[in-house]
């Protein structure tokens, strides 16, 4: 490229910061277009995202990651569960926490909430890795959500408890013991409203909860069944909830997402405008063609006054974006991720239409006078 083609370019570099200085009210007008559409792009996109995964906390809160290992009934012969091996499987990689829980034979009822008299539940030690709550030492009755809020007992009280069996084979025995509260949604609505009693179980399980996560979740229910079966006999592995319990499938639904695509979509909408404004100056290109400016020349001074004008518009567009999704209750790192990636791939495809439009040809003056005629 010779001297005289630089100065030529970096001229045009300078008519094109020129125009955009020029036109102020049309200048106005693509600022603001591409700040709001950025903008409006960026802000859907993080309440988007952030709806996902308030929705998946919730599942996984309720018991979205977590196995049910029990073995199947048969002409209601009790099969038990090993439940010290179900309480050891917390050591295993991939394995947040188990504990195995059977059904007792009895009910319960503190003696300072007379008449809240439910259902007892044995669980074994590792209940209380698995609840997030901390191990107490000697006798303790966790309140599932029920029964918690029936006894209007507090997390930490010792208070006496009643046993009364179902039947008349033994007779009611009245123990202290310390009560401990927790959130037990995860364990789903059959244990609700009971009463469980961590200790040994030494005449086995009925069932054998397992809680994991996403990157272990297929590992750890194809594990399961042989880990906790007996012999040839393979345990029944079911998860506390199914994928869409809520509606939505959360292990495709980010890629199945609507707004996925919108910075395409945002980004031809612009390249549009972009294209109509220099279909209404192609006059002025035609007389920068007839003095003389190569299309190099014509070419940089239409990309200049793009970055300036679209650039600053989208810097607009992300502050824009970033206040509002914060204000609309998006978290953070979801605001700052979503509007940053849409607004840089938006920008992206605007600009490459923007440098194309720049290379379509130009005819001078007298080639748009010969087509009038």
């Amino acid at each position: 490229m010779t001297t005289r083609r630089v100065w030529a370019i970096a001229l045009c570099v300078r008519e094109g910061l020129a125009n955009a200085r020029a036109g102020r009210w049309l200048s106005l007008g693509i600022v603001v277009s591409v700040a709001w559409l950025t903008a409006g792009i960026g802000i859907a996109n993080a309440l988007d995202v952030q709806s996902l995964v308030t929705g998946e906390r919730a599942w996984i809160d309720a018991g979205g990651y977590t196995f049910v290992v029990e073995f199947p009934s048969s002409n209601d012969v009790r099969t038990p569960l090993d439940a010290a091996t179900c309480d050891g499987l917390s050591g295993v990689d991939g394995i947040d926490a188990s504990f195995a829980v059977a059904m007792r034979n009895a009910t319960l009822e503190p003696a300072s909430a007379p008449g809240t008299v439910a259902s007892a539940f044995s669980v074994s030690p590792g209940v209380f890795q698995f609840l997030g709550v901390k191990p107490v030492i000697g006798a303790a009755v966790i309140l599932t959500q029920g029964a918690n809020d029936r006894t209007g007992l507090v997390d930490g009280e010792r208070t006496a408890f009643t046993s009364r069996p179902y039947d008349d084979t033994t007779v009611s025995e009245r123990e202290f013991a310390t009560v401990v509260t927790a959130d037990t949604t995860m364990l789903g609505e059959q244990h609700q409203g009971s009463y469980l009693i961590p200790g040994l179980l030494s005449l086995g399980a009925d069932a054998c909860y397992v809680r994991t996560d996403a990157a272990h979740v297929d590992a750890v229910e194809g594990y399961l069944a042989g880990a906790l079966g007996q012999g040839a006999n393979a345990a029944v592995v079911r998860p506390r909830l199914s994928a869409n319990t809520y509606g939505v499938d959360f292990a495709t639904a980010y890629q199945d997402r609507v707004l996925q695509w919108s910075w395409l979509a945002g980004g031809l909408v612009l390249a549009a405008i972009w294209a109509i404004i220099q279909w209404m100056r192609r006059a002025r290109m035609a007389i920068y063609a007839t003095f003389g400016a190569p299309p190099r020349a014509r070419l940089a001074m239409q990309v200049t006054e793009w970055v300036v004008l679209g650039g600053m518009g989208a810097a607009w567009g992300w502050g824009i974006g970033i206040a509002f999704s914060l204000g609309l209750g998006a978290e953070a790192a979801i605001a700052l991720g979503q509007v940053t990636g849409q607004i840089l791939a938006l920008w992206f495809v605007a600009s490459l239409a923007a440098l194309l439009i720049g290379l379509l040809p130009v005819g001078t003056l007298l080639d748009t006078l010969k087509d009038r005629t």
